[in-house]
């Protein structure tokens, strides 16, 4: 059996059947400059597809995800391929995982923080050469799919309703950095903020952008986690007044404290799980250690390095 580590880097295009004529074009062009490239729409006549797929996804060193709004709509077999890709990179943190953006369409938020290509207005040649050099590895894996902190560069908007989404209604107003992290779990995050803002927003703001959970429940369905979240500095809690965090220097270092209260099939159970710093206190006495330590860490394998 020829040795993998001798082989050709294998680039995997996944996209929805109304993006086959963009799929179908990069391929070819990545195989025109000698780089071994599958894509999903494009199954050898005969072959088994699912295996096909599976062999695919399972050997990929490059996946590139060709989203648009089209792709937001399937729930079928595009997403079952990058949430299996997304699985495959958080565990082995080798491999390059990229959205290749066709339209103005925000990705899902568990690939937000991942490279993108702009492949709009029809500037497919220019992403078949940025994946081209992805596979002759003359190109580096983004940074942000090395383990946290994870950076993003989303303007805020303040308003009437609170914290507005990136890409809202009236202007931009983002001009200081804060970053956020939980050494316990192992995740951080530096965001571009508004210069007044709330600490209330500013854990919506955290939770939105890495996705963090309200709950995390156990395969029996009895027994689960609720998550609370809050914030300090130098083991301060911050009190969520309008001037509290525009107190803070630029690039302010921020603690986010997650509270975990354990609850069963009867209701709440005793004790609370606190995560902060390096340190775990507490601990959910009537639940097993075991339970409780493979609930949080499924809650939180989305945004914590293996």
């Amino acid at each position: 059996m020829p040795d993998a580590s001798a082989r050709e880097p294998l680039v995997y295009l996944s996209c929805v059947a109304a993006d086959q004529d963009v799929g179908d074009y990069l391929a070819t062009q990545l195989r025109r400059q000698g780089i071994d490239a599958r894509q999903n729409q494009q199954v050898p006549p005969g072959a088994n597809w699912v295996l096909w797929i599976d062999d695919a996804l399972s050997r990929f060193d490059c996946y590139a995800l060709l989203w648009s709004a089209a792709a937001a709509l399937d729930s079928g077999v595009a997403r079952a391929e990058w949430t299996a890709a997304l699985a495959r990179e958080l565990a082995e943190r080798t491999l390059s995982l990229l959205v290749v953006r066709l339209d103005d369409s925000p990705p899902p938020p568990l690939l937000a923080s991942y490279r993108s290509l702009d492949a709009t207005h029809g500037r497919w040649d220019d992403v078949a050469r940025e994946l081209a050099a992805i596979g002759r590895g003359s190109w580096s894996p983004p940074a942000a799919a090395v383990p946290p902190p994870r950076r993003t560069d989303t303007a805020m908007t303040t308003g009437l309703g609170g914290m507005g989404a990136a890409g809202g209604t009236g202007l931009p107003t983002a001009t200081r950095t804060i970053r956020v992290r939980n050494r316990a779990l192992r995740f951080a995050i530096v965001l571009a903020v508004p210069p007044v803002l709330t600490v209330w927003q500013l854990v919506r703001c955290v939770r939105t952008e890495l996705s963090l959970p309200d709950e995390q429940i156990g395969p029996d369905g009895h027994f689960g986690f609720r998550f609370h979240y809050r914030l300090s500095v130098d083991g301060k809690p911050l009190p969520d007044e309008p001037d509290t965090l525009a107190q803070l220097p630029d690039d302010a270092l921020v603690d986010l404290e997650v509270v975990a209260e354990p609850f069963g099939p009867d209701g709440e159970l005793k004790g609370t799980t606190t995560y902060r710093l390096e340190s775990v206190t507490g601990q959910a006495r009537e639940m097993p250690s075991a339970l409780m330590r493979t609930l949080v860490r499924d809650a939180f394998r989305h945004v914590s390095p293996p």
